[in-house]
């Protein structure tokens, strides 16, 4: 028999299935990233549209099974995060937050933690002045939080603070004389990756990098992800 699951889930992401289904991405609290077949979605009289729209946090009752999609039995609307969606550049960044949690979050996984680190994101968005900086520390933080932690207090050889150089093949920052080679990571990025990393939220909130360091940020961080992860 099944088994009857209740659990909360932020919505990564939708697909049509069949004539008239529908397949739900979960970012879920009890199990990580969660698979949902929502048979009639796409139907009028169907209650579980709006509900189950991307963004939205919800309540799920399904019906877990040990093979094939797990089925989709009730959905309330716990909230939608109006804050975020009435702004097109915090909506844009929550839009990447979750596509990042859809590709990088193992699939029923029991850990609760990228939900909480998710939702506690989403929440700050709406009150931000900033979102690429929340979207850049909320990258870092996933990647170090699923095992990927980049090495940002120097060296990862020898603990040097000069001379450093990115390379994500060895883990972070790697100084010159343990064989790093290419452009030096400046001093400046240096220290906005370790407070994206390690700031807490309120204090993100008040953080405020130029667009050129940002964008610096993201190469690198896009960079130790493609190599982290191909291993």
């Amino acid at each position: 028999m099944p088994e009857l699951v209740r659990d909360h889930g932020l919505v990564l992401r939708t697909q049509d299935h069949a004539e008239t289904d529908r397949l739900v991405s979960l970012l879920a609290e009890g199990r990580g990233r969660v698979e949902l077949l929502v048979k009639g979605a796409r139907r009028l009289e169907r209650p579980f549209g709006a509900v189950l729209d991307v963004l939205n946090l919800a309540e799920v009752i399904y019906y877990r099974r040990r093979s094939g999609l797990h089925l989709l039995r009730e959905a309330t609307l716990l909230q939608d995060f109006p804050g975020v969606r009435a702004d097109l550049a915090r909506l844009e960044a929550a839009l990447l937050l979750l596509r990042w949690a859809w590709e990088l979050v193992p699939r029923e996984v029991p850990d609760p933690r990228p939900f909480r680190l998710t939702l506690g994101f989403l929440h700050a968005l709406g009150e931000s002045p900033a979102p690429p900086v929340l979207l850049a520390a909320y990258r870092l933080r996933l990647l170090s939080l699923l095992g990927y932690r980049p090495a940002l207090q120097g060296c990862v050889a020898c603990g040097r603070r000069e001379s450093l150089v990115w390379v994500p093949e060895r883990g972070g920052l790697v100084c010159r004389a343990c064989g790093g080679e290419g452009p030096e990571v400046p001093s400046r990025i240096q220290r906005a990756l370790d407070g994206l990393l390690r700031l807490p939220l309120a204090a993100l909130l008040r953080l405020r990098l130029p667009p050129e360091d940002l964008q610096e940020i993201e190469r690198l961080t896009r960079a130790f992800r493609e190599v982290q992860l191909a291993r």
